[in-house]
């Protein structure tokens, strides 16, 4: 039987500032591996993948949050996000329409909203979008511009946030978390701790 951990990325960021995201079983396997890892961000499995992870996540008692729209075989509807909270028991979503966000949050799901950065006035609507009843966290991407926009968008931003893409070192990492993000998301297995 597959049961939910009682962790969540919002408490735990501050004990382990990097978050996985694992897009393979054999990134999944090297994190199991990793004791002081929490929680994971899975990205691009399917359905039948998925289960048998989220299985061995669960016994490690890690937090588990997915990509809603890189999931094949479950859509991101209601009857989709029910199977995800009440029978594979994810912790939380990630994804960038506020609707789906709003119908993970009804299932009792974490919910972590998608922003892309691309300019500032793009970052401002997207920010717009976010509606705090619905949306626990902010995953804002790329990473490597919160050093630049988080000065002067501080009171724009409504809710504590990771960052994530286009992290490729360790010191990139440090200047992100410097910059006020709760942690960084990172794919690159040599960036996890």
């Amino acid at each position: 039987m597959i049961t939910q951990s009682s962790r969540s990325l919002l408490d735990i960021s501050s004990q382990c500032k990097t978050i996985p995201i694992v897009e393979n079983r054999v990134h999944f396997t090297q994190v199991l591996d990793i004791s002081q890892i929490k929680a994971i961000l899975l990205r691009h499995c399917n359905l039948f993948e998925l289960t048998s992870l989220l299985h061995n996540a669960h016994r490690r008692a890690l937090s588990i949050y997915v990509y809603i729209d890189h999931i094949d075989g479950i859509h991101a509807d209601s009857a989709g996000l029910r199977y995800l909270a009440e029978q594979l028991h994810v912790t939380g979503i990630l994804s960038n329409h506020p609707r789906i966000l709003s119908l993970g949050k009804s299932f009792g799901l974490e919910t972590i909203q998608r922003i892309f950065a691309v300019d500032s006035t793009g970052l401002e609507m997207a920010l717009e979008t976010v509606d705090k009843a619905y949306v626990d966290l902010l995953d804002v991407s790329p990473a490597l511009v919160i050093p630049y926009i988080v000065p002067s968008l501080t009171k724009l931003l409504p809710l504590p946030f990771i960052a994530s893409g286009l992290i490729s070192t360790p010191q990139q990492v440090k200047a992100v978390l410097r910059s006020g993000a709760s942690g960084v998301a990172v794919s690159r297995p040599e960036l996890w701790l």
